[in-house]
């Protein structure tokens, strides 16, 4: 809207409640209407019939109305999963918040402890480790292409995946890739593919190989 055409500063004339949203109202000045705003905005601005509202006044509503509706959309957002500081912040700039809203927005949420990069991370291990089988090498390239810094990354991964963790999970992929393997011819073929499969999962070269012949051996025998 154009601010010169706005009846500012001016006396508010009215606050209605909106028919079919209930929760929002419609602000009026100089019994022209300014805007429509959620009521939450306009009862913490403490605005009412009768007082003066300048043009400054209207800019911080529309701010607080930015807001209100960025939290709201923060909330949804983690009511569906958990998510990353990083990932909110660039659902945030795809809604078209700026840098400074998105900034306020967050603060409060990393306060409350409902955004912490530390526990997603260790959330994110476990859950791709026990339901995926993952290991810790594409574990690490996904929370980093999630945002998450090094350290909260090197903590997770050191505190889920011990060195019988590593192996444990290192079987049990190699378990669930059974028949295919099975169905490929024996020696290095086989070997060559379960090899090849266990480093797409994400386990160090160094142990798939350590480990390979093992494996082979509980898979052809029916171990594993």
């Amino acid at each position: 809207m154009d601010e010169s055409a706005l009846p500012l500063p001016g006396r508010c004339t009215d606050i209605v409640a909106q028919k079919k949203k209930k929760n929002r109202v419609s602000l009026f000045v100089e019994d022209t209407y300014l805007d429509g705003l959620h009521r939450d905005v306009i009862d913490a601005s403490g605005i009412k019939a009768g007082d003066i509202i300048t043009g400054d006044q209207y800019k911080q509503l529309v701010r607080a109305e930015r807001l209100f509706h960025l939290n709201n959309q923060i909330y949804r957002w983690l009511a569906v999963r958990n998510h990353s500081s990083s990932e909110i912040i660039k659902k945030s700039y795809a809604k078209g918040y700026s840098t400074e809203e998105v900034r306020n927005a967050l603060n409060p949420f990393i306060e409350k402890g409902y955004l912490n990069d530390a526990l997603f991370a260790e959330s994110f291990v476990r859950d791709k480790k026990e339901l995926y089988g993952w290991g810790p090498s594409k574990i690490r390239m996904a929370l980093a292409q999630k945002g998450i810094k090094k350290q909260y990354i090197d903590a997770a991964l050191k505190d889920i995946f011990t060195d019988q963790q590593l192996i444990d999970t290192l079987e049990a992929a190699a378990g669930s890739a059974a028949k295919r393997l099975m169905r490929t011819e024996p020696g290095l073929k086989r070997k060559k593919k379960l090899v090849d499969f266990l480093i797409r999962r994400g386990f160090p070269g160094y142990i798939v190989m350590e480990k390979c012949d093992e494996l082979l051996r509980k898979l052809e025998n029916e171990e594993l």
